[in-house]
C-alpha cells in the first residue's frame, strides 16, 4: 500500500509466502514466522523503515523484503525524457544467510525509450548497479566474516500516464568470500526477479 504526499511516500508492505533454494551455503536458513510486515516512508533519496518493523536483527525474509522495497521505490525524477541519465546510491543493512551485513549499491539510470507493454504505453528505464557488502557474525563457536562484490541490472517499465511501475526485471551477480576459523571459502550468487503490478 502506498500513500504519496509531495516528495514523501508512506508505504506498508506485507510478505505472506517465502521460500528459498540454496546450494553450498554455510548453515541453514530459518525464514521465521510469516507474514512479515514493514512500514516506512521514502523522503527524497532516503528510504526509512520504522523501528517497530525491524524486530529481528537478522531475518532473511525481512532482508529480502527490504531489498525489494529499495527496488520498487526508486528515486525517479518527476520529468523524464529519452536519453536522460542520473545516479544515486543505496545504503542498507540485511543478512547473507545468518550473517548480518551492511551494503552500499551505486545505481546508474538511463532512459532508453518508449514501448507498449501489455497494452500500456510505457517508458523504459535501465539501471546498472555496483555492489559492495561486508558483515560479521557467529555460527555455533565459529566467528564468520563476509565480503561481497558484484554487479546488478534492472529494467523498469513506467506507465507514461501515471508514472507507476507496470513491470520490473532485476538481476544480480555477486562474488562472496566467507572466512571462518581462518579458512576462506568463495561462492558465486546469482539472483533474478520479476515484479508485475496487479491491475
Amino acid at each position: 500500500m502506498l500513500k504519496a504526499s509531495a516528495d514523501t511516500i508512506a508505504f506498508t508492505a506485507v510478505l505472506d509466502t517465502f521460500s528459498t533454494t540454496r546450494q553450498g551455503v554455510i548453515g541453514s536458513v530459518q525464514p521465521g514466522q510469516l507474514p512479515v510486515q514493514l512500514s516506512g516512508i521514502r523522503v527524497g533519496e532516503s528510504l526509512v523503515i520504522s523501528g517497530d518493523s525491524l524486530t529481528q536483527a537478522c531475518n532473511p525474509v525481512t532482508s529480502a523484503l527490504i531489498t525489494d522495497l529499495h527496488n520498487l521505490l526508486p528515486r525517479i525524477p518527476a520529468l523524464l525524457s529519452t536519453s536522460m541519465s542520473w545516479k544515486d546510491s543505496t545504503n542498507s543493512t540485511g543478512c547473507q544467510g545468518s550473517i548480518p551485513t551492511t551494503s552500499r549499491v551505486l545505481h546508474s539510470y538511463h532512459v532508453t525509450g518508449e514501448t507498449i507493454y501489455e497494452g500500456i504505453r510505457t517508458l523504459i528505464v535501465q539501471r546498472s548497479d555496483t555492489i559492495q557488502a561486508e558483515g560479521e557474525g557467529a555460527q555455533q563457536q565459529h566467528h564468520l566474516t563476509l565480503r561481497a562484490n558484484g554487479t546488478g541490472t534492472a529494467t523498469y517499465y513506467l506507465d507514461t500516464d501515471s508514472g507507476l511501475i507496470t513491470h520490473l526485471s532485476v538481476g544480480q551477480d555477486l562474488d562472496l568470500s566467507i572466512t571462518a576459523s581462518g579458512k576462506t571459502s568463495h561462492f558465486q550468487q546469482t539472483t533474478r526477479q520479476e515484479f508485475a503490478s496487479v491491475r
